[in-house]
């Protein structure tokens, strides 16, 4: 499998040195969406889900981040229906805290399918997974080059942060995936669940940066004062 994530204060080690299992514990939460390439933090309290990340931590690292159904968000204590798409974690770095809890950091990896729920006999849910990456066909990214320009000069600028923290920003941003800079477009223009939820189901890399785009001309038109932009730099 294929996954590109920003690692500067955060462990893991070489990617294609990551044995992902197609069974995998999953972590169902409400109104959240892991996508590749994003950091993802984590307070872990419920006694099973701390299983969960003992296990991980003394295994393969990894776990699925799927959402909840939306309308089956107080079946949470047990089982409720999840998104059939979801995205493995790999854990970069943890926290077991002194009651138990744990504070820990996932990275993105890749999104996948399920296939089934198997029956486990931990408390919390396994599934059989198919990965699925998220095709990078040349030309057709080629053809959202200006786009993803765009994204990189502009999202800096739509931070509330002072100059020399946007200067080092637009920095970083110049250094980034295209995996890295869909999550932190999805995060900077604060896209609900639903909306990354069709970023990461996208049939292909490019269409997560076209979908991106109408996502960005809204949060443009909807703050005027933010800077002024010909429709023709955007296409």
């Amino acid at each position: 499998m294929h996954a590109e994530a920003h690692t500067d204060s955060l462990s893991m080690p070489p990617l294609d040195s990551i044995q992902v299992p197609d069974v995998i514990p999953i972590f169902p939460l409400p109104r959240v969406v892991l996508l590749p390439g994003e950091v993802l933090p984590l307070h872990v309290f419920e006694p099973r889900y701390r299983d969960l990340v003992r296990d991980a931590v003394a295994s393969h690292n990894v776990m699925g981040i799927v959402e909840v159904r939306p309308g089956f968000e107080r079946e949470l204590p047990g089982s409720p229906p999840v998104r059939e798409v979801g995205c493995v974690g790999y854990i970069a770095a943890h926290e077991e805290l002194p009651d138990g809890r744990f504070l820990l950091w996932l990275i993105g990896l890749e999104r996948f399918r399920i296939l089934e729920e198997i029956e486990a006999v931990t408390a919390y849910r396994q599934v059989r997974v198919r990965y699925e990456p998220s095709p990078d066909a040349a030309p057709r990214l080629a053809g959202v080059s200006q786009l993803r320009e765009e994204l990189r000069g502009l999202l800096p600028e739509l931070l509330e942060i002072d100059d020399a923290a946007r200067g080092q920003f637009a920095q970083h941003m110049a250094g980034v995936s295209d995996a890295q800079l869909v999550a932190l477009a999805c995060q900077i223009l604060e896209l609900p669940s639903g909306r990354k939820q069709e970023v990461l189901e996208a049939a292909s890399l490019a269409d997560r940066f076209l979908l991106l785009y109408e996502d960005l001309y809204r949060h443009l038109e909807a703050n005027p004062g933010l800077r002024e932009i010909a429709p023709e730099e955007l296409n």
